[in-house]
C-alpha cells in the first residue's frame, strides 16, 4: 500500500516493533531488562515501559507504523496496552500476527503487510521515501535512489556475525523495541542515522 504523509503541520512521524506483549520467553532470548527480585521474566513491568516511552515521546497528532508482532497469546490480551498508546497508528503485519485479529482491534488506521511511505512537508527533508515491512528485505523499491527500509522481525540479530554486512552502507534499519530502548523512533533521526550514505551501495556482478 502507498501511503502519504505531509508533516507541515508540525506532526511526527515514528516508527517500532516486536512489542511481543505477554510473552515472558521474548524478554530472555533478547536479553530485555525486566526481570522481578527473583529474576524472573517480568511481562507487566515491560509493558508499562512500552507505554510510558511511546506517550512520552508521540504525541496525539503524530503517527506512528507499528511493524508487526504485537501479542503473544490472545488477542484481547493486548488491550490494555494498545489502547494506553497515543498518537494515529498504522499497523503492519508480522509472522505472529493474524489479519483480522488486528483488524477487530478496530484502533489501527490501516493494516497492511507492506507500506511504500512517502513523507511531504518538511523543509529539511523534502519527499523522503520509506519501504516499511515487517521482515527485512534485501534489495527494496527505489533503494538505489535514496529509499531506507525499515523493518523488525530481527531482534537485532542481523546485527551480528555474517548478516552484519545486510546494513552496511545501506539505508535499512531494525526498528524492534529491544534495539532502540524501547521507544518509537522519528523519521528525522533515522535520516540523520544515514546522513553519511547519500544512496545504498550497488554491488559488482561477478
Amino acid at each position: 500500500m502507498k501511503i502519504k504523509v505531509d508533516v507541515s503541520d508540525g506532526k511526527n512521524i515514528f516508527f517500532i516493533s516486536d512489542f511481543h506483549l505477554w510473552h515472558k520467553n521474548v524478554i530472555g532470548f533478547d536479553n530485555r531488562p525486566f526481570l522481578d527480585e527473583a529474576g524472573n521474566p517480568d511481562v507487566l513491568a515491560m509493558h508499562q515501559t512500552i507505554i510510558k516511552n511511546w506517550n512520552d515521546t508521540v504525541g496525539d497528532n503524530d503517527i506512528v507504523f507499528y511493524l508487526g508482532d504485537l501479542v503473544f497469546g490472545r488477542k484481547e490480551w493486548a488491550n490494555s496496552v494498545i489502547f494506553a498508546l497515543r498518537g494515529k497508528i498504522h499497523y503492519i503485519i508480522g509472522n505472529h500476527d493474524k489479519y483480522n485479529d488486528v483488524v477487530d482491534y478496530k484502533r489501527f488506521e490501516s493494516v497492511n503487510d507492506y507500506v511504500d511511505l512517502n513523507i511531504d512537508g518538511d523543509p529539511e527533508h523534502p519527499n523522503e521515501h520509506f519501504v516499511l515491512m515487517h521482515y527485512p528485505i534485501y534489495s527494496w523499491n527505489r533503494m538505489h535512489h535514496g529509499s531506507s527500509h525499515i523493518h523488525g522481525h530481527s531482534h537485532g540479530n542481523l546485527h551480528h556475525g555474517e548478516s552484519a554486512d545486510y546494513y552496511k552502507n545501506r539505508r535499512v534499519i531494525d526498528v524492534g523495541c529491544n534495539v532502540i530502548n524501547y521507544t518509537p523512533i522519528s523519521y528525522k533521526e533515522i535520516i540523520s542515522r544515514f546522513k553519511n550514505i547519500k544512496t545504498n551501495v550497488k554491488k559488482k556482478q561477478s
